[in-house]
């Protein structure tokens, strides 16, 4: 029966690492069209405390990322849609927590909930997306375990599946250095997705609460601020994919740094 269930949770999780880029984008926008915000038992004070928590969940969740990407980062691509690694990362974040990203999405995906004000979104996004999140981790750990075998029990041994192990970050962190350029080319798109989804939250809430007189002022300013955004954003990517910005300058030149390459195919998805 357990191995049933597994076997189960391992063909889910594969199914989701496939289509997990879509994913976050897919469930928020079907959330706006479909589910609606209420103030929870009446209580303003707590609507507004949610939201804000929700918001500070959603912050520290993308400097989660962040600090991942920036420390050891890994390529998110897998291969041919599929769990896939090349080398197993137990460095920088991956050293204090085996899925760090995976935090980091959580996070972000509940702290995004919590900010919509919808009590039924509560009740069913963020026990969806804690279910997806662990499916692919079933998944990986899986292809990890067959392919690394000793190593990554001993790992596993050693680095907790989700609570950073805060005593190995001297060892976890030792002769690393922070790399800020990869950590925003990589997330820059996420970055500004949570931008945008900070400006228009307001407006959907104010909407359905209010009504579109009050909502009309707020949409005005949101859609004026978002394409500032928007037109950041495509500077900004067209920078970086001009190898302008967020490239040392020996990476400016193709040589590639000495601490990691970010050549396809070095991948360790153990933590996406």
């Amino acid at each position: 029966m357990l191995a049933a269930l597994r076997s189960w949770n391992i063909a889910v999780g594969n199914f989701f690492f496939r289509y997990r880029n879509a994913l976050f984008p897919v469930v928020f926008m079907l959330t706006a069209l479909t589910l609606r915000p209420k103030v929870l038992l009446g209580s303003p004070p707590l609507h507004r405390l949610l939201i804000t928590l929700g918001l500070m969940v959603a912050v520290l969740g993308e400097s989660f990322r962040l600090m991942t990407i920036g420390w050891e980062y890994i390529h998110r691509g897998g291969k041919d849609g599929k769990v896939y690694a090349s080398r197993l990362v137990k460095g920088g974040m991956y050293g204090i927590t085996r899925n760090p990203m995976y935090v980091a999405n959580a996070l972000i995906a509940t702290g995004m909930t919590l900010a919509t004000g919808s009590p039924t979104a509560y009740a069913l996004i963020i026990p969806f997306f804690l279910f997806v999140y662990q499916a692919i981790i079933c998944a990986e750990e899986n292809f990890l375990r067959d392919k690394f075998g000793s190593e990554y029990e001993a790992y596993c041994a050693k680095v907790n599946r989700f609570i950073p192990s805060w005593r190995l970050i001297g060892e976890s962190f030792s002769g690393m250095r922070y790399d800020w350029r990869l950590a925003l080319r990589h997330d820059l798109g996420t970055i500004t997705g949570l931008a945008i989804g900070f400006i228009f939250l307001p407006v959907w809430r104010t909407y359905f609460l209010e009504g579109w007189a009050a909502a009309q002022a707020a949409a005005g300013r949101a859609l004026v601020i978002s394409s500032v955004v928007g037109i950041l954003y495509a500077l900004l990517l067209f920078l970086k994919k001009r190898r302008r910005l967020f490239f040392a300058s020996a990476e400016r030149t193709g040589t590639k740094t000495n601490l990691r390459s970010e050549a396809e195919g070095s991948t360790r998805i153990s933590s996406k």
